[in-house]
């Protein structure tokens, strides 16, 4: 999942209606499915970087990008203005190399970000409902806190239940897939070798 994906939901006009009446009522089979469909976004979403990013070229890059700040970081403490004035000069070279890479990074993430919305949208509310998994640890805004499931439990009008919180710990859809991605995105990146250098080198 596309970590700006909750952000950009509460944007006017993208505000997804959850459904009731999920297909998997019970918590077990929704949860292992939705985390089924966050890993193979997460693989998807990993291919993509794999055929739009020059991996080779990105690494040659981080490597003369963190030589040269290194060597300007070591000017600077001895105070040596030839070096200084030396490495100015490629410092021009250097910052455009680093936007390239930037650039490149972005690009998949750009790419993936219209039908992951669409999917989000349109698609999981109506699979899933509100919430998908439950929790024995309590984490806020994720998951449903007590003052929720309290406000959520009262009944309306038409004999519903006003939110979908009923139960403490229940973890909201987009906190679950959130959860998945983190865990098993590395994992991922390892496997498909598609891990984004830093630009800092670690």
């Amino acid at each position: 999942m596309n970590i700006l994906d909750p952000l950009m939901m509460q944007m006017p006009g993208l505000t997804p209606h959850y459904t009731k009446h999920p297909i998997f009522p019970d918590m077990l089979t929704a949860m292992i499915v939705a985390s089924l469909i966050s890993i193979a976004l997460n693989i998807a979403i990993a291919m993509l970087r794999k055929k739009t990013t020059d991996f080779e070229k990105m690494n040659k890059v981080m490597k003369e990008t963190n030589e040269w700040r290194k060597q300007y970081t070591a000017a600077i403490k001895k105070q040596d203005r030839a070096l200084i004035e030396e490495l100015k000069k490629k410092q021009a070279y250097v910052n455009k190399m680093s936007m390239e890479m930037q650039q490149q990074q972005m690009r998949p993430m750009l790419l993936y970000m219209v039908p992951s919305f669409m999917l989000w949208i349109f698609v999981f509310p109506t699979i899933f409902g509100a919430t998908t998994a439950l929790s024995p640890i309590q984490v806020p805004w994720i998951m449903c806190s007590s003052a929720q499931v309290q406000a959520d439990s009262q009944v309306d009008k038409s004999g519903m239940h006003k939110g979908p919180c009923l139960v403490p710990g229940e973890v909201f859809l987009w906190g679950w897939f959130l959860i998945t991605s983190f865990a098993f995105s590395g994992m991922i990146s390892k496997v498909t070798k598609t891990t984004m250098p830093s630009l800092t080198g670690n």
